[in-house]
C-alpha cells in the first residue's frame, strides 16, 4: 500500500528539510503491531523559513509507540545553536486534523512576520 502525504498549504519562505508526514491516523494506532506503526517516528516533518528565522518540526514521541503523540515545535534559529528545550510555540496531540490546522497557521503567522 502506497502512502500519500498529507496536504498541506505552505505559504512563500519556507524550505522543506524533510516531509515523511503521510496519511495515516493516530486512532488506528492501537497496538505496536501496527502496519504503519513506521510512520510515527520522531523525524516527520521539518520546515525552515530563512528570512523569519524559524524552525517548525514534527515528530511522534516515543517513537514508534502506541501511546505516544506528536509533538509539534516552532523554535528560534537566530543562533546557530537551537534552543529546543524552550520553544517559541509547543504542542502534544493525537488530533491529527488539529495538528494539520495548527501546522498551517503557524505557517502562515511566520510568514506574515506575526510569530
Amino acid at each position: 500500500m502506497t502512502l500519500t502525504l498529507v496536504p498541506l498549504r505552505i505559504p512563500s519562505g519556507w524550505t522543506t528539510f524533510y516531509n515523511v508526514f503521510n496519511e495515516v491516523y493516530p486512532e488506528d494506532f492501537t497496538t505496536n503491531d501496527y502496519i504503519h506503526c513506521w510512520e510515527f517516528k520522531e523525524d516527520i516533518l521539518q520546515f525552515r523559513h530563512l528570512s523569519h528565522h524559524r524552525i517548525l518540526d514534527l515528530g511522534w514521541y516515543p517513537e514508534f509507540d502506541c501511546t505516544g503523540e506528536y509533538t509539534l515545535v516552532l523554535v528560534d534559529s537566530t543562533n546557530e545553536e537551537l534552543d529546543w528545550g524552550n520553544p517559541i510555540y509547543c504542542l502534544r496531540t493525537r488530533d491529527y486534523s488539529k495538528l494539520i490546522e495548527i501546522i498551517e497557521d503557524l505557517l502562515l503567522k511566520v510568514s506574515e512576520g506575526r510569530l
